[in-house]
This record gives structure tokens, sequence and C-alpha cells, in this order.
């Protein structure tokens, strides 16, 4: 049966079934973290504490002493985290520390449609690399480290040169080269607190942000009603196969996503400062890193005026060319998962993921691709908190469980991922069948 107005609280008018999710949850569609977050509440109603599978924890004084850094704890507060503690402890010494801190078992279903049975594809996955990641670690290697700070100081050189020189070709060029400092930043906000993870700051989408709209709920959530990823631009971006979706929901976005998709973090920080001094929200860590560039490209520029201009010039770029990269990411196109198709009878999350995502042929392999374009993206959603740099040791074991299991892990082009977005959006026809089905069958 279609939703009812009701039954939608807070969705825009659709007649789309949800697959994943029993309704579209509350604040839908979720317009900046505060929204998902307060909706998150709602709707996992668990009250002042942590939810992890079938038990309730408090984590109140736990938080300072987290060695992921506090931030994971403070925010997630009153909401179900069992996909984030899942997906972030490959070893078993967290499960060990929670029973300090249990408060008593719930019997109401998880809003989550997801599942972690000890026999299931995911958790077999993660014994299988426990012992390979015992030995060679789960963070940044020296390759990691090298390309990072290497493409800052490409960057900070540039901006440099364009100012010195009045030079926007040369600030459009930084610009591309931040574009690929803050995919690259992307692997180090995932992990435990460090200073790399600030380069995200860089720009104008702040790394305290991303860690809520991309690593709590589109890793965890993925192309779900509740992925923020997939709802903060409806309606002028609408995934989810709506059969009720306007001409230009379904092909508007060849034309003006170009002009507007590098607008959008310059739009979220000015909502950000808008909550700060007119509502009183204290504004995210960082979020006014980006201006340390002004300061630098002032001194060096003929005068305020001119350094301004370059700056402009200088993100524009860099987020049309982060755009860009994101278009051509691992999650859009009519044959992957998204919330309305059929899911799989087996609900295990590793499986899912596996469904909602796809690894492009031309970037396994190189690190540098890896790292600035979102390469091994399969294996990091599965693992998110494992540096890009150790991925490639793993797919012995992830496709040896992928045979145990008897499912199907396959690749796309870049081009085949490029034209399968808008093909996506364009789409208006649940699929009957999960995303594994034609191959497993073929």
């Amino acid at each position: 049966m279609p939703l009812r107005q009701s039954d939608r609280q807070g969705g825009a008018g659709t007649n789309l079934k949800l697959t994943a999710y029993k309704k579209f949850p509350t604040n839908y569609p979720h317009r900046n973290t505060d929204l998902w977050l307060s909706g998150k509440r709602i709707d996992d109603n668990i009250g002042p504490y942590w939810r992890i599978h079938n038990k309730l924890y408090d984590l109140t004084d736990f938080a300072d002493r987290h060695p992921g850094g506090k931030m994971w704890i403070e925010v997630t507060k009153g909401t179900d985290i069992t996909e984030a503690f899942e997906s972030a402890h490959i070893s078993g010494n967290a499960e060990k520390l929670l029973k300090k801190f249990f408060v008593k078992d719930i019997s109401t279903p998880r809003n989550s449609p997801y599942t972690f049975h000890e026999d299931g594809f995911y958790k077999t996955f993660k014994r299988k690399v426990q012992p390979i990641l015992k030995e060679i670690g789960t963070g940044p290697s020296w390759k990691s480290l090298l390309i990072q700070d290497g493409l800052t100081l490409a960057f900070v050189g540039l901006t440099i040169a364009s100012s010195v020189l009045s030079s926007f070709t040369l600030a459009a060029f930084a610009g591309a080269i931040l574009s690929l400092v803050i995919s690259c930043a992307h692997n180090f906000f995932h992990q435990r607190d460090n200073w790399r993870m600030h380069y995200f700051d860089l720009s104008f989408a702040a790394a305290y942000d991303w860690r809520v709209t991309h690593a709590l709920s589109h890793h965890l959530y993925t192309n779900t009603a509740n992925d923020i990823e997939i709802s903060i631009f409806v309606p002028l971006w609408e995934y989810l196969p709506k059969p009720d979706k306007t001409l230009l929901q379904r092909y508007g976005t060849i034309i003006y996503e170009f002009a507007l998709l590098p607008l959008g973090p310059f739009h979220h920080h000015m909502q950000n400062i808008y909550a700060a001094y007119v509502k009183g929200r204290a504004p995210p860590p960082g979020e006014f890193a980006q201006y340390s560039v002004l300061f630098v490209m002032a001194i060096f520029s003929q005068s305020f005026w001119l350094a301004l201009r370059l700056f402009v010039a200088l993100h524009v770029t860099a987020h049309l060319v982060f755009s860009f990269i994101g278009l051509t990411a691992a999650h859009h196109h009519p044959d992957i998962f998204h919330d309305g198709d059929k899911m799989r009878d087996d609900p295990d999350w590793g499986l899912c993921q596996l469904d909602a995502v796809r690894d492009r042929t031309e970037v396994t392999g190189n690190l540098l691709m890896v790292l600035t374009t979102f390469g091994d993206h399969t294996l990091h959603h599965l693992l998110p908190t494992v540096d890009h740099s150790k991925l490639s040791s793993l797919y012995p074991v992830f496709l040896e469980t992928c045979k145990e299991f008897n499912v199907p892990f396959s690749f796309m082009s870049w081009q085949t991922l490029f034209t399968g977005r808008y093909l996506q959006m364009a789409n208006i026809t649940p699929n009957p069948n999960h995303p594994g089905y034609k191959a497993k069958v073929s």
C-alpha cells in the first residue's frame, strides 16, 4: 500500500513504498545534521542512552576516553549506534569494554533493517580480516601520509603563486588540487581523531559535519531514506525510484547540476553562520578554517579585493572538481540498490552494502586514485576506519568470503557510473529484484 501522509513524518509527497524502512524517517528530507540527528533520536526512541543491538548503554562518562574521539559518542547520544559500532571496531576488544556501561536489555525491535548474525556475511568477513589487520595495522601507511601531505603542500604553493602573480589560472589549478586534498582527507576523518582530517576544513565543507552526514549517515544506511546524501538536495536531486517524480527531477539535473553543485558547500556554510549568529547554535569545529587561505592570499596579493576574487575562483573550482569526483563515485545506477527496490531476503548489513556500492575498474590498484577518487569503495564501506592503503591487502579474504556466501562481486566502469547516475534519477520504477539477483541466476 502507498504510504499515507501521516506515515511520512515530514517527507515530501510521494507514493513510493520503502523497502529498507517501514516509513520515511522523521524530518525527511534531511536538510542538515541537526535535523537528521534529532529525527533519529525520535525514531530510535531509547531515551538518554546508546543502543547496540538489543542492549542499552550509558556512555556519558566514556566519551572523553573514547580512543576514536569524544565527538563520535557525544553526537550519537539517544540513538541506535549498532551499525557504527560494528563497522568501526574490527577486534572484539570494544565488546568487552561495553560491559562496564551496560544499563539494560531492550525488547523493542530496532528501527534499522539490518542484521549482524555471527554466521552471516559481515561478521564472517570481519573474523577473516582480523589476523591480517593485526599484522599490518589499520592506520595510515607512509604512502598515505606522503600523498596527503604532498597534495596539501602543492595546494599551498599554487595558492601563494596565484596570489603573487595575480593569476586566476593558477588559482583554478590550486582549487583542483584542493579538491584532491579534501577527497584524500576523507580517508582521515573516518579514523580516530587526527590533525590531517582537518585538511578537509580548508574547503567550505567542515570535517565535523561530514563525520555526521557521510560517516554516520551515508556509510551506515547507504542509499536508503536514512542516508542524508540521498535526501539533502531533494527535490532538485531525487535518487529514489519514486513514481511521482517530475520531469525536472528526472532530467533537469543534466542541465543545472554543474552550476548548482559547487554552490552547495557555500550554501551549507551560510546556513551554519545563520544558525550560529541568529539561533545561537555553536558553529561546527573548523567551520571558518578556510578563511586562513584567504588571509594568506591577502598577504601576497596586490589588494584584498583581488585576493577575495582569487579565493572565490579557487573554491568554486575546488567544489566543481570535487562534485565531478562525487558524481562518478560508487553509488548510483539502476542496477544498484536504492530504497524502494527489493532488498535481499537476508538483510545482512555487509550484503546490503555490497548491493549499494560498485567499484570502478579504472581506480582499484592505484593508491593515489583510491585516495583522491573514493576508490576501493566496497571495502571502505565495510571497514570505514581502516586506512585506504591497507584495503588492497584484504581483497583475497573478501573475495573468499563472497565465494563462501555465493555473492557476486563486480566492477563498473567510470563512464557507466557517470551515465548510470542520470539513469537512476530518471528512474521511476523500483527494481523488483535485489541487485545481486541477475548475477546469481545467470
